[in-house]
């Protein structure tokens, strides 16, 4: 009876364990790249999901990164994690003479409660 109840109570651990998780909430922002790195620096603007805005320090004077990794460990001492990344190009052609701008763009989160990412969902949502 003894093995019995230990394996039962063995079985039904995995089901427990899960009814403790709980489920983590983020908040997100879309970081593109402007600039170059020879000669003016590395300059970002910051999608926050309701406005999209050049990166200011708290004097309102833009931020001027040295390289990409320079933005990265900015960003992360900020508490934001690298959550995905890539790139989109756009170009034309005109009477055989083209053009294309890259962009590159990274996906921040950091962690929040569900009462902030409530609130972050709202703010991002236009009201008419």
């Amino acid at each position: 009876m003894k093995k019995f109840i230990l394996l039962i109570m063995i079985l039904t651990m995995p089901l427990m364990s899960k009814a403790q998780e709980t489920k983590q909430y983020y908040i997100y922002n879309i970081v593109n790249f402007e600039g170059s790195l020879k000669n003016e620096g590395f300059k970002v603007t910051v999608d926050n999901g309701k406005t999209i805005d050049k990166l200011r320090d708290e004097n309102g004077k833009r931020i001027i990164f040295t390289t990409p990794a320079g933005a990265l460990m900015y960003f992360t001492s900020k508490g934001w994690e690298l959550y995905s990344h890539g790139s989109t190009t756009e170009g034309a052609v005109y009477n055989g003479i083209g053009g294309s701008d890259s962009s590159t763009y990274w996906i921040l989160r950091k962690p929040c409660t569900k009462e902030e990412f409530d609130k972050a969902v709202n703010e991002a949502v236009k009201k008419e």
